[in-house]
């Protein structure tokens, strides 16, 4: 039985695992220009704000994904990924929201509130990895401690730190998390033919 909760709980993804396959690909790569972006264009201005690189895109990236998780919340099947998803979405949508509107001062005032995010992000996205036995834990374990990581080096420098390395850092975090999304994919699409028989045979 509890074979047949575990692989239950992805029946959703059978067959939509392209669609999540093609929207982590779509945030990966929208991470790695990004990242691209701010280490070689990093006196670009966005949302005319001097000083903070692509910041504030990175922001609106931050935002517009914790509102899809908020609402893939509203949508879960299971407590555990209501809770899963709306803990993270809400924390996606708050901070994304402040790095958007509060980019008319300087960088450096935003920089402990993306250090925190970065590092409970990661270390969030870890304990649930592991916590939800989630298939692919390893793939989502390396992106929550390169999270931390990329937390840690803004923090170390949060009373000097520039648009364009507070934005470089967020926008290699929403590559790995999209990274993250398709080594799922891959996973479901690999086991969704397997997933009926084991469970029968676990039966």
């Amino acid at each position: 039985m509890k074979l047949r909760e575990k692989y239950s709980r992805f029946d959703r993804y059978h067959s939509e695992w392209w669609r999540v396959l093609m929207q982590g690909g779509f945030i990966a790569l929208t991470g790695i220009v990004l990242a691209l972006a701010s280490a070689f264009r990093p006196d670009s201005v966005i949302l005319l704000a001097y000083g903070f690189s692509w910041l504030p895109l990175g922001g609106m990236v931050i935002l517009a994904m914790g509102l899809l998780e908020c609402l893939d919340a509203y949508f879960a099947h299971h407590q555990r990924d209501f809770l899963q998803n709306l803990q993270v979405g809400v924390l996606d949508t708050v901070v994304g929201g402040m790095i958007v509107f509060n980019v008319t001062h300087e960088p450096a005032q935003l920089s402990l509130l993306i250090a925190a995010f970065l590092i409970v992000r990661g270390i969030v996205r870890t304990v649930l990895a592991y916590a939800l036995r989630l298939p692919q834990t390893v793939s989502t374990a390396i992106g929550g401690v390169a999270s931390v990581i990329l937390g840690i080096l803004v923090w170390s420098k949060w009373t000097s730190a520039e648009g364009w390395l507070l934005a470089l850092c967020l926008s290699i975090e929403i590559a790995f998390r999209g990274w993250a999304m398709m080594m799922f994919a891959l996973w479901v699409r690999k086991h969704r033919q397997e997933l009926p028989d084991r469970v029968a045979g676990a039966d």
